[in-house]
């Protein structure tokens, strides 16, 4: 018997969360999603790029496939290679080459056992903007700004649905530790009140196996309010990367995804002054 590389969850309204092989720390690895329409289907991230992605998803619809990205790590973009075209924020075109190439794949543990199903080769990349709709005939996917675990990062709000597709921007923690590839953290700020302004009513996560409620960005708003960073947890639980140059430093409360109260960031304690440039620390 082949091995079983992708799983779905059924969300309701026609929608999919497919999880994707690969060995991401979290709940639940990393999530595609596949919204299908009347008339075409939107398929939101495509993986490490592991196995034949697109063959699995037309077992899933026959409608004419738009692919997007929510941002361009090694876990979202990967598979990208798979389509003809994929939309993507260009502030995340140069992170995409560099974390998606085959060299970078090969070199991740995070892969492991996958390295002889990789994929590879060239796409056509289509320029995402805030505002951007996609008709899928009976309804629209909108895309939305969404910067701070990269700055590039981008929301789908699903007029069927009312799903808000978030990636790893709007989730249970958020990693910021790059100022380079990252936002500050007055930025990150910005992204959850503009978010919050949406009317949406669950939000899909990249990592997450199930629907989170709307007022988690409340929750999450409030964490990064009362940043404290002498707070901080070094290092972080729950993620192991030794990254060179940087310090991995935990913000968060309760006490691991399996606490379903744990809620924070990560961010790079060598880097405090620039991640909050611009912001101010409560007394």
């Amino acid at each position: 018997m082949s091995e079983v590389l992708f799983e779905s969850l059924d969300l309701g309204f026609n929608i999919y969360h497919t999880r994707m092989p690969g060995h991401t720390p979290g709940p639940g690895r990393v999530f595609s999603s596949l919204i299908v329409g009347s008339e075409k289907a939107l398929l939101i991230d495509t993986g490490y790029g592991i196995g034949d992605y697109r063959a699995y998803v037309e077992t899933l619809t026959d409608k004419p496939l738009i692919v997007a990205n929510t941002h361009g790590h090694i876990d979202h973009a990967s598979g990208n290679c798979q389509f003809d075209e994929v939309w993507m924020n260009p502030k995340d075109y140069a992170l995409a080459d560099w974390h998606t190439s085959l060299e970078t794949r090969r070199n991740s543990k995070d892969i492991g056992d996958y390295v002889d199903r990789l994929v590879d080769g060239p796409y056509k990349r289509l320029p995402l903007e805030e505002g951007v709709v996609f008709d899928l005939g009976d309804r629209t996917v909108t895309a939305f700004n969404c910067a701070g675990h990269t700055k590039g990062s981008m929301s789908f709000l699903d007029s069927k649905s009312r799903y808000l597709f978030t990636g790893d921007n709007i989730t249970r923690r958020v990693v910021l530790l790059s100022v380079v590839n990252s936002t500050t953290l007055e930025e990150f700020r910005q992204t959850l009140h503009h978010t919050k302004k949406l009317s949406f009513d669950h939000i899909v996560a990249a990592h997450v196996p199930y629907l989170m409620q709307p007022e988690w960005i409340d929750k999450v708003l409030d964490i990064v309010e009362n940043f404290d960073p002498r707070k901080g947890i070094v290092p972080p639980r729950n993620f192991p990367a030794k990254i060179p140059g940087l310090l991995p430093t935990e913000y968060t409360v309760g006490d691991g995804f399996d606490d379903p109260e744990y809620c924070g960031f990560v961010y790079d304690g060598n880097h405090l002054e620039e991640f909050l440039q611009g912001f101010a620390l409560k007394q």
